[in-house]
């Protein structure tokens, strides 16, 4: 009791000083960049300053283009104290106009390991409080732009809520931090929002969620949307998601479909427009050829009053026609039914899982939204081009990254109007068009002037070790970074003293894209293009001609 009393009296003194929890800016589509050093799982859990390469400018106009507004980023109690470390973190902010969170990530106590951890902050209050003053007196003129996440994912706090809240209000007081721009985390992995508002917490929260929340066998897509839904009802309008993730690579459904039917959804008085179905498919020119094509025994089709020809000759009817089949089409085809997240006879478990995962939650936030209920932010985990399952960039994750940018654009259309007001989708077809379709971005980068080398394959070089800083995983069975020389007649995956050297494989030529200090070597800014839609889909594909010619000659 005396520590729930404890924290209600930390909230208070704050509230009578002043604090609104009414000031961040709504509606950060964000990117994770975590420290370039180790593995995404393990690399920010090293002890000593965060090694961070990107290039600012390149951050600024990657992920512009590809849709984001804001950066999450990482430091510990070594960086937030390293003045040029906190400065490379202001470029990264400012190239995206401003806007990020930082986060305090928990550090192992083993240098050179990144375990053992212990999850908590008791017992270190001051010290983090002495790291987080650092990072406010260089952000502090940000405001609510720059949101501040006390502690990442506490864990070792495990059911003690009243512990967990009294020690991170402890620490923005001796911090002197604004309330209105502190972010706690749930308990857990970040998974439990509720405890910490039952606890008396009034302000923002960070949650996070992944297809591993959920066990082996439940992993569908309606499941995901009733858990994500559940977890943060009634809260969502304090909720920053600031990860969640799914593997990426190997998605197999048409990630434009799933937009189409999306917004099909949205718009059930079959009032959308073609054009935009249409922008997003600009190979086919009779999208109502296509759909009836698929459902051929849809009782629509059957009473089609148009012929192919006529359909082709009348290219402004396909999203109306498709509003019409919504119903009638999963009785028509063997394939999965849209919302059960069921796997289809060819899916693989990963392959399914990963739509199952995107789609559910674009089916949770879409509910909340419709109630009122929209969040704050979203950030997926995560955007250094390393090449693993979950990087946002790698071509072998492309449908599922581009599935992640139609999500992000939706958070566009809540903040700007409701749904349904824009019941053409102007909202959606010029956000579409000012960004750049992952699916189409890896051919926009130059290509290896050497092949990948033959030694970076699996048979000759496996994974170094996740526990090690400079350990590094395979990509599609090849290294994208150095192998090292032989031990015992094998080599291993890595970077950094330990893997270099004289006898070691360069196999940056395997990585595709190329990788440029982190990112992918894309480094032209292409101004957004205003058509009107009509005209789309005479221009999409000269503009894309003329952006691979670019990058291709660069």
């Amino acid at each position: 009791m005396k520590t729930r009393r404890n924290a209600l009296a930390l909230v208070a003194w704050h509230l009578l000083c002043g604090a609104s929890f009414a000031a961040a800016d709504a509606s950060f589509r964000g990117l994770n960049l975590p420290p370039t050093q180790g593995t995404t799982r393990d690399g920010a859990f090293f002890t000593g300053q965060y090694h961070y390469d990107y290039n600012p400018d390149q951050v600024g106009t990657l992920l512009e283009q590809a849709g984001f507004t804001a950066v999450r980023l990482a430091v510990n109690r070594e960086t937030a104290l390293n003045a040029s470390a906190l400065s490379r973190h202001k470029s990264y902010i400012d190239a995206l106009g401003g806007r990020g969170i930082i986060c305090m990530f928990d550090t192992s106590s083993a240098p050179g390991r990144s375990w053992p951890r212990d999850g908590r902050l008791t017992g270190r209050l001051e010290a983090s409080a002495d790291a987080w003053r650092s990072v406010h007196s260089v952000f502090a003129k940000y405001g609510s732009n720059v949101m501040y996440e006390i502690f990442n994912e506490p864990w070792g706090y495990q059911t003690d809520t009243q512990t967990y809240v009294s020690d991170m209000l402890q620490v923005v007081r001796l911090a002197g931090l604004p309330m209105d721009r502190v972010i706690l985390a749930g308990l857990h992995g970040s998974s439990d929002v509720q405890s910490v508002a039952r606890a008396g917490w009034p302000g923002y929260l960070a949650y996070h969620c992944y297809s591993f929340w959920l066990p082996d066998g439940q992993r569908t897509r309606a499941n995901f949307a009733a858990r994500i839904k559940q977890d943060i009802w009634g809260l969502s309008s304090r909720v920053f998601i600031t990860e969640f993730g799914v593997g990426l690579d190997g998605l197999p459904e048409d990630v434009d479909e799933e937009e189409l039917r999306h917004d099909i959804r949205r718009h059930p008085d079959r009032k959308t427009s073609t054009a935009d179905w249409m922008s997003e498919r600009p190979s086919s020119a009779t999208p109502v050829h296509d759909v009836c094509k698929k459902y051929p025994k849809s009782r629509w089709c059957r009473n089609l009053p148009l012929d192919a020809a006529m359909v082709q000759r009348s290219p402004n009817v396909g999203a109306d026609v498709a509003a019409r089949l919504e119903g009638d089409g999963a009785a028509a085809t063997p394939t999965a039914p849209q919302n059960s997240g069921a796997v289809a006879p060819t899916a693989a478990p990963r392959e399914s899982e990963t739509m199952a995962f995107l789609g559910g939650l674009r089916d949770a936030l879409e509910s909340l939204r419709s109630q009122h209920q929209g969040i704050r932010g979203l950030f997926h985990w995560h955007g250094w081009h390393n090449g693993d399952t979950w990087d946002f960039w790698d071509r072998a994750n492309a449908k599922s990254s581009r599935m992640i940018q139609l999500i992000m654009l939706d958070m566009v259309e809540e903040g700007s109007k409701s749904i349904d007001e824009d019941r053409f989708l102007s909202q959606d077809f010029m956000q579409d068009m000012q960004v750049v379709s992952m699916v189409r971005a890896a051919d926009l980068s130059p290509r290896p002037t050497s092949a990948c080398p033959l030694e970076c394959s699996a048979t000759y070089c496996q994974p170094g070790s996740e526990h090690e800083i400079g350990g590094k995983h395979l990509t599609q069975q090849h290294c994208i970074h150095t192998c090292s020389v032989q031990y015992s007649g094998m080599r291993y995956c890595g970077a950094g003293d330990a893997y270099v050297g004289a006898g070691s494989i360069d196999c940056s030529a395997c990585a595709d894209p190329l990788v440029c200090s982190g990112l992918p070597c894309l480094l032209h800014r292409t101004p957004a293009i205003h058509v009107q839609p009509a005209a789309l889909a005479q221009h999409l594909p000269g503009f894309l001609s003329r952006r691979n010619s670019v990058h291709r000659s660069s």
